[in-house]
């Protein structure tokens, strides 16, 4: 049946459907079907209609139907409500998935899905806990039948930006917990849609999230062509990342792109290309006011630039840089809520402080840098081990050509034996490919070695 009083609000307005679908923030037929009575908005959507036309949900026509509904909910609960609600409050997947039926802001859903992460309850099993951030990332493909080969078109679009919301926020978590295939087929997944919703949608609201969103997935893409891809793929998707959030003014996203970009050129060895987008990046940091960057993100910006320009032999410039990405990281409040994007830890940091000594020929401080991650920040879980293993791969090179000191043959055996052997739990082709060209190092150093020789029997690739 057709709502003539919903219609009737907006002709009140003097709207147009299109002028009242974007002030809605939802898509011009969604509004269409509402007022033909072929759907229901959700409750969040009729919160902001009445919000929209300044007037009841009763005055709009949604009485009826609120009270039917009232009825089936208290029906409901007479049965359920001893059994049920506890396991709802303590299942790890049941506490997730409401997350993809929550509208609202990104940062205030990624504080939420920390704060379930957090609770003790959700850490008694890890496997449910990474089970329930499984589904979450898949929960799209499911309800929307997303997919990488077409676009969906039969779901309300401010629906499935938010499941893609959850789901995204899920896959940078699992990015950290080495769930890399999973990943990788939620975001290819999601992002045809999200493309047609990014250029169609009539609603600037969605159009700008699904944008954004689009960001992210390219982001995600780009790490994970360091591992299972090749870097020509990486410097694709951070590029693709910058076009999407510069088109939505997303300064943080758009530095961010840029940095990931710098990183994917460096694997690449286009090392004059890399510290340009790490100079843009910083061009970024420096025209955006400062409280809308987190300190994290200076340090991020500045620790890459840092080995770009090492890498040139800009040793002022590069020590400048490394000083303030040392002395940004540690202004960042604990309090604060860091975008999960911007993956930059204390092991980062380290890594790129050694790299950075390395290139300028400071072996000491780099082989410091580098004992740093592996020594004394042994324990520390939020060090990813792609880090780590990077590190010991790093620090192996460093060893094999300092020329301060004798070189320690036995350190760097046993540097590399682990390092190697990282790279292949990871499946990382370019930490591999790195791992081989650290043993050509060696034997050119020790030509005469049969144990460095004897390495060979760890170049065995999965």
């Amino acid at each position: 049946m057709e709502r003539t009083r919903l219609s009737q609000a907006r002709r009140k307005k003097l709207w147009t459907l299109e002028e009242a679908a974007e002030r809605v923030g939802v898509d011009v037929n969604t509004l269409h079907k509402w007022e033909k009575g072929k759907a229901i908005p959700r409750a969040y959507n009729l919160q902001r209609l009445c919000e929209v036309y300044e007037c009841s949900a009763e005055a709009l026509g949604f009485e009826v139907e609120t009270q039917q509904s009232d009825v089936v909910l208290s029906s409901e609960s007479t049965r359920t409500t001893s059994a049920p609600l506890p396991f709802l409050n303590s299942d790890p997947t049941m506490r997730l998935l409401r997350l993809a039926h929550a509208s609202r802001p990104y940062r205030e859903m990624q504080g939420e899905f920390r704060a379930i992460l957090e609770d003790t309850a959700m850490n008694t099993d890890p496997m449910s806990r990474r089970d329930a951030i499984c589904r979450l990332a898949l929960f799209p493909l499911i309800t929307w039948n997303l997919s990488p080969r077409f676009v969906n078109l039969s779901h309300a679009a401010e629906d499935i930006l938010t499941g893609c919301k959850a789901g995204i926020i899920a896959c940078w978590q699992l990015r950290k917990e080495k769930e890399l295939s999973t990943v990788a087929g939620a975001i290819s997944s999601y992002i045809p849609t999200l493309k047609h919703i990014a250029t169609t949608a009539s609603s600037t609201r969605n159009s700008k999230e699904a944008a954004d969103l689009l960001a992210q997935c390219f982001l995600l893409k780009a790490v994970l062509s360091w591992n299972v891809a090749t870097p020509t793929d990486g410097i694709y998707y951070a590029q693709q990342a910058e076009t999407y959030s510069k088109s939505v003014e997303q300064p943080l996203l758009q530095m961010t792109a840029l940095r990931m970009q710098a990183a994917s050129l460096c694997y690449a060895n286009q090392w004059e290309q890399a510290l340009h987008a790490a100079q843009q990046a910083k061009y970024v940091l420096d025209t955006t006011p400062k409280e809308l960057i987190p300190p994290l993100a200076h340090s991020y910006v500045y620790a890459g630039l840092a080995t770009y320009q090492a890498y040139h032999g800009q040793k002022q410039d590069a020590l400048t840089s490394l000083k303030k990405a040392h002395a940004t990281f540690f202004e960042q409040p604990a309090t604060e809520t860091v975008p999960l994007w911007i993956d930059h830890s204390v092991g980062n940091l380290l890594l790129n402080d050694g790299l950075t000594h390395a290139h300028l020929g400071l072996y000491r401080e780099a082989v410091d840098s580098f004992d740093q991650i592996r020594v004394e920040h042994a324990n520390d879980m939020t060090i990813p081990l792609g880090c780590r293993v990077e590190a010991l791969i790093e620090q192996a090179t460093v060893e094999v050509s300092r020329d301060d000191q004798p070189r320690d043959m036995e350190k760097c055996m046993a540097l590399w034996t682990q390092g190697i052997e990282g790279a292949k739990a990871l499946q990382s082709n370019k930490k591999f490919n790195d791992a081989l060209m650290a043993h050509t190092a060696m034997r050119a150093a020790w030509p005469a070695e049969p144990r460095i020789k004897e390495l060979r029997g760890y170049i065995t690739h999965w």
